[in-house]
């Protein structure tokens, strides 16, 4: 078995991150691996989804990309099993079926029968046009019978169209197509994938997730539970244990008795019970609890909101058909006819199928609310939260941290990282819960990865019961009563009111609760112990307060000065406490009596968490003065500055502040430098330097940041050239396209599409320019500062451009990017000045021999009219424009599309006759193209340019006629801004190239000696509005010009000596 095509899979819920390429055909065990890679297993099938679809060129078939992405691994392994049957010449057969329009093989299993009917086209895969097909039928296939000589007298391209018109036959890339004749034999499509190639099997979950198992209510309760302690009676552990897990028992078939269960399990029941498949669609689609559109109204009583699309699933649309078939007996063997022939019947027969009809989530409905269990999010604060939340991490066998988790999960254990995972932001009651809850999971069940099996591990819903038990039940030790959201978290997670798996597991949720309060209590009279001891010896603290606030208090002359902070580090209150022999756990408690806060000690900050606050605190009160932080935000003169917020290389400093153009070197020399050493071999260190920053800049006037990270040593380069492919890569990337689409909606991706497009097009130049300015005052001061061998024309050139610089940045943070024209060194030389004016007049003589204007000639980048042409281009045989190939110009506007010219290569050029037009080239390019031309038959989304009069015009091939498209000859901004840095730095290098006087350059280049016409450019370099020099120009009859002796000079330089690695030359 080899590999024939490859498909990308991807899970819905890990943003940005890369997926897996699974080879076909492949094996369950393949599958499962890569499952593995993404976070795929059976708690969380709905994630999986079909990204991305390759193949070797040689082995590539034109299967449309999104039929791929729809349909499922199982389709196509086996597709891919039947296609490794088929020969070379099938395959290129296959595929010419595939280019045809309307192809009959529109779906996954009628391309699955291919192989079944290979006879059912003819196929001529050398002949691509209609003189090929004349050709053909004419002179090879032996079906025309007439004499040699009258073949010559016959149009075979005319022949060609009217034979494939005739038998209704197609031109595609791959050879002409058309239908012998015989049946199209139906094998597998509509029927289930054979056993043998469903390799699609989900491995065991690698998370167990705190997420309740019950559908979320539409109209939740938004009034928050308070914590409310509770008094337990038994005398010892063992009797209070029982009495908490009877107290769960209780309280959940209390849930089971009521009337609101009772409407919540009558509604659910009227929903219908997917397929997995459709199950699948309608969690790509973000769906939960779906019904159609009549359902929602009449059973439901609720309505489609307006406006709403809804959500594309499959529904059986069988259909009959009469077909003659072979009688037969009662034994089943065919009946014969007096001849002994089989006798035929006609018979209906139902053929399965299915269409492709409309349903609704619940939440593009309104109207009456559906009935639920409550499994209410936890509100309120615990006392002693942080001793507590340590003590846990403490009694954890596993690393517990908070991140941002995707969906509705609270937190997840993580089975094969060996880690716990809690959901950042909630309460201090939610996530102490949840904790218990993951730590129960990691108490109770872990896995052998090596096997896969588990046999004697408990079932999902035994396991989600046993967890949140355990969690119920010591929360109810320490006084925290969770029951509002356990008891629907376990009534959810039941296989039914029996409460079979919280019966079979009693003994082990009391033992695991009994174990870990255990630990709990051990811990938590430690960390007491310790915060005690801390705090008697310390000389300063803070505690954090229930409401928000802080109060920091440390010792004085006088006994104690203490200061009350707000929840945003901002000074509220103060004052000195004249009782020098208080403790300070005892100051602190007077103080807060002082200043009228009754609210509970949450927290007391010490050591670290000290420091932290009073940096916080001194910062935020640093800017509290609106003044000058308004000032500071808005100099409009100021370069932006980079800030490293972190950085794993040894060569930053965290909090570093450098000017923009100072990091955007520095980033590219450290990239460059880690790329390097890692190839070295022998290198032990990391791959990547991890680099956080923030660039601070001011943008149309107003002040504002951007924040990024740069990976040194993957090769991107500078800072400012890592953003810019840092957005070009998504904004062109499908994969993030589709999945802002399903996850956010159209507008999110709209509004992603413009915030790439504002970077790209007005951030990135914005930057470039800045730097660019900076590489030019840096010159100029190192010139001035340096100061030997420089005139005093020069002298004051540079102090100029210092100027200059000054001038233009503030122009540049109030958003304007067209700058004035920066100082040449030409207008601080009068020979300079007098050179130019020489050039001036012969530019003005050859406009006048070219019966033009010096505006005209100028236009026409200094050259004489030349004969009009056209030139072919047709778009890169790539992987990216696969969506553009042979699309209609209508279609391309409807998706979105434009006609990019980076899209395209140039194929082929020529002079355009005189009353050549559109159609005669098309004509030219299909039926009889030149010999030299080497791309394929002009087809549609080829594009054809006419250069006439010296204007430009662009035309797209459409199925009928062509499309005019300026789009395709718009210049690029960002390229804009790219040229106008670099001709600033070629005026930059040379200048600094200390160049001789003007007498001596011309004495040499009459004399013949090489120059270096990099001394000449800030004279050829003219005023804003001059002319630009030509690149060679026709030498005058009697007596070469200065700038023809030049020319000529540049040319026997460039075969004598190499050009200079770091000057940029002009061309005159």
């Amino acid at each position: 078995m080899s590999e024939l095509f490859s498909i990308q899979l991807q899970n819905r819920q890990q943003q940005g991150r890369d997926g897996v390429w699974l080879d076909l055909p492949t094996t369950t065990e393949q599958v499962q691996a890569a499952l593995r890679q993404i976070g795929i297993s059976s708690d969380n099938p709905q994630g999986l989804f079909i990204s991305g679809y390759f193949a070797e060129e040689e082995k590539r078939f034109a299967i449309p990309y999104n039929m791929v992405l729809a349909s499922n691994v199982d389709e196509l392994n086996f597709l891919a099993s039947r296609l490794e049957t088929l020969s070379t010449g099938e395959r290129a057969e296959l595929n010419a079926a595939l280019q045809v329009p309307q192809s009959e093989l529109s779906s996954i299993g009628r391309i699955t029968d291919f192989p079944e009917n290979v006879d059912y086209y003819v196929h001529l895969p050398d002949v691509r046009g209609p003189a090929q097909l004349g050709d053909y039928y004419l002179n090879r296939s032996g079906m025309v019978d007439m004499p040699e000589e009258w073949k010559g007298g016959i149009d075979t391209a005319q022949f060609g169209r009217y034979v494939a018109q005739q038998e209704q036959g197609v031109f595609t890339e791959c050879g002409y197509l058309v239908k012998s004749g015989d049946a199209w034999q139906k094998v597998h499509e509509g029927q289930p994938v054979p056993e043998e190639y469903r390799v699609l099997s989900l491995p065991a979950p690698e998370v167990l997730r705190d997420s309740a198992n019950i559908p979320p209510p539409v109209q939740p309760e938004t009034e928050p539970q308070k914590v409310i302690p509770i008094i337990l009676n038994g005398k010892d552990s063992a009797e209070r244990m029982k009495e908490i897990t009877d107290r769960l028992e209780t309280g959940i078939q209390q849930l089971f008795d009521s009337d609101r269960y009772k409407a919540y399990l009558t509604t659910m029941a009227k929903f219908h019970n997917y397929s997995f498949n459709n199950t699948l669609l309608i969690a790509m689609q973000g769906g939960q609890l779906v019904a159609g559109f009549n359902k929602w109204k009449d059973t439901f009583h609720r309505t489609v909101k307006k406006g709403e699309k809804g959500i594309k699933i499959l529904a059986p649309a069988p259909y009959k058909v009469k077909q003659k078939m072979e009688k037969l007996d009662e034994q089943g063997k065919p009946v014969l006819d007096k001849d002994g022939k089989p006798l035929t019947e006609e018979k209906t027969v139902q053929i399965p199928a299915f269409k492709v009809v409309s349903v609704f989530d619940v939440s593009q409905t309104e109207g009456e609310p559906l009935p639920s269990i409550a499994v209410n999010e936890l509100s309120g604060s615990v006392q002693d939260y942080q001793d507590f939340f340590k003590a846990l991490e403490q009694a954890s066998p596993v690393p517990i941290g908070f991140e941002d988790i995707e969906g509705e999960a609270h937190g997840y254990f993580h089975l094969l990282d060996n880690r716990i995972a809690i959901q950042e932001g909630m309460s201090q009651l939610q996530t102490i819960k949840t904790a218990i809850h993951e730590i129960a999971h990691a108490k109770l069940h872990t896995i052998d990865p090596d096997d896969p099996e588990q046999a004697n591990r408990p079932d999902s819903r035994t396991r989600e019961v046993q967890a949140e038990s355990v969690a119920y039940a010591v929360c109810q030790h320490y006084g925290l009563d969770t029951s509002e959201y356990s008891f629907g978290y376990v009534a959810g997670w039941s296989s039914g009111r029996e409460l079979a798996e919280l019966k079979a597991s009693l003994e082990i949720i009391r033992s695991a609760a009994h174990e870990l309060i255990s630990a709990l209590d051990e811990h938590l009279a430690e960390l007491r112990q310790q915060r005690e001891a801390d705090l008697s010896a310390a000389q300063e603290a803070a505690f954090a307060l229930d409401n928000g606030n802080t109060l920091f208090i440390q010792t004085c002359d006088s006994g104690y000065d203490y200061t009350l902070y707000g929840p945003d580090h901002t000074a509220l209150d103060g004052g000195q406490l004249d009782a020098p022999g208080l403790t300070l756990p005892d100051a602190g408690q007077e103080a807060l009596n002082l200043l009228g806060q009754t609210a509970a000690v949450a927290e007391v900050l010490l050591g670290d968490k000290l420091a932290a606050f009073q940096e916080a605190a001194e910062k935020a009160n640093e800017l509290s003065a609106p003044e000058a932080e308004k000032a500071a935000a808005t100099d409009l003169s100021a370069e932006p500055t980079v800030t490293i917020l972190w950085s794993e290389s040894d060569k930053l400093q965290d909090g570093e502040i450098m000017p923009l153009s100072v990091a955007n070197r520095v980033f590219e020399e450290l990239d460059t430098a880690q790329h390097t050493d890692r190839e070295k071999d022998g290198y032990e260190g990391g791959w990547y330097d991890k680099t956080a920053f923030r660039i601070d800049f001011t943008l149309n006037g107003q002040p504002d940041n951007y924040e990024g990270r740069q990976d040194f040593g993957d090769g991107e380069g500078s800072l400012v050239q890592h953003i810019q492919n840092y957005h070009e890569y998504y904004a062109k990337d499908e994969n993030w396209k589709n999945f802002v689409l399903h996850n956010k909606g159209p507008e999110a991706w709209e509004q992603d599409k413009a915030e790439r497009e504002m970077v790209l097009t007005e951030f990135i130049p914005y930057l470039k320019q800045h730097c660019n300015l900076s590489a030019m005052e840096r010159a100029a001061t190192t010139a001035l500062r340096e100061g030997q061998n420089i005139s005093p024309e020069q002298a004051a050139y540079y102090n100029t451009v210092v100027a200059y610089v000054q001038d233009c940045r503030p122009l540049l943070n109030q958003g304007q990017y067209n700058l004035p024209e920066p100082p040449k060194l030409a207008d601080f030389d009068q020979s300079l000045q007098d050179y130019k004016a020489q050039v001036q007049v012969e530019i003005a003589q050859e406009a006048a021999a070219a019966g033009m204007t010096v505006e005209e000639y100028a236009a026409a980048d200094f050259e004489a009219p030349q004969q009009d042409s056209f030139s072919i281009y047709q778009l890169r045989n790539e992987d990216s424009t696969r969506v553009y190939r042979f699309e209609p110009y209508d279609r391309l506007q409807a998706a979105g599309r434009t006609v990019d010219k980076s899209n395209y290569t140039e194929v082929y050029t020529a002079p355009l006759t005189a009353g050549t037009t559109l159609e005669d080239i098309y004509r030219t390019f299909n039926v009889d193209y030149p010999a030299d031309f080497k791309g394929h038959s002009l087809s549609v989304s080829d594009v054809v340019v006419l250069h006439q009069n010296g204007q430009d015009t662009a035309h797209y091939c459409d199925s009928v006629g062509f499309q005019r498209v300026p789009e395709f000859l718009r210049e690029n901004p960002l390229r804009t801004a790219e040229l106008s840095t670099e001709q600033n730095e070629n005026m930059i290098d040379g200048v600094l190239n200390n160049a001789p006087s003007l007498g001596e350059l011309e004495a040499k280049a009459k004399a013949g000696e090489q120059i270096s016409l990099t001394d000449l450019a800030a004279a050829v370099k003219a005023e804003k509005k001059a002319p630009k020099a030509k690149k060679s120009r026709a030498a005058k009859p009697k007596k070469p010009s200065i700038r023809t002796q030049l020319d000529a000079a540049k040319k026997e330089q460039s075969k004598q000596t190499q050009p200079r690695e770091k000057t940029k030359e002009l061309e005159v």
